[in-house]
């Protein structure tokens, strides 16, 4: 059993805390919080599961994160992902809701604008759905040239009977752009406006 201490602590979203694995740096632990519905998170961690087949080789960069599977630990059962750093620094990538709050010279709006852009492309060609593509869902890599990768961390998924979208790019691009511009998140001055409207 793998022991998880409150230093191991990173993030906390609406149905998982995330911890850095004790033993691999490479990887995190999520964990489902105490009573609450795990329907999503099943469907979600199936979906993973599928779209971790895929061959790699093929893809531009690995554009989400790959899961590898369950571990128990004193929390309870842990999903073991893929954790996302920075090449410049080695510390864990920062969301792309972090650098669009809190804009640097480093990543401009053109350069989230690129990526996030490119990321979209990605999906439709890979058929990779993600039922929720707001930017906290998306983190930025930034690599040694000090370009980026957008990576998807959470809210892969979709709960079409028929997957029609998995087999054909033109269903998923359909897909995609409609969840997209259905939620205002299509570009990086949505997801911007998006943000600051939970904050009033």
């Amino acid at each position: 059993m793998i022991t998880i201490e409150d230093e191991h602590f990173m993030a906390e979203g609406v149905y998982q805390k995330c911890y850095r694995h004790p033993d691999n740096d490479a990887l995190c632990i999520k964990i489902s919080k105490q009573n609450l519905e795990t329907s999503r998170l099943l469907y979600e961690i199936n979906y993973f599961k599928k779209i971790s087949k895929k061959n790699w080789k093929r893809f531009e960069y690995p554009f989400f994160t790959k899961y590898h599977g369950e571990v128990e630990t004193n929390l309870g059962t842990g999903f073991v992902y893929d954790l996302i750093t920075d090449e410049t620094t080695g510390e864990i990538s920062k969301t792309m809701e972090y650098y669009i709050l809190n804009p640097t010279p480093k990543i401009s709006d053109e350069i989230l604008r690129d990526g996030f852009d490119r990321l979209v492309r990605m999906m439709i060609k890979h058929r990779v759905i993600a039922n929720d593509i707001r930017s906290k869902n998306i983190c930025c890599k930034i690599l040694k040239d000090d370009s980026i990768q957008m990576i998807i961390i959470d809210g892969v998924g979709h709960r079409d009977f028929i997957p029609i979208v998995e087999w054909s790019s033109f269903f998923a691009k359909k897909k995609i752009m409609r969840r997209l511009i259905k939620h205002d998140l299509h570009s990086i001055e949505a997801q911007r406006t998006h943000l600051e409207n939970l904050e009033v």
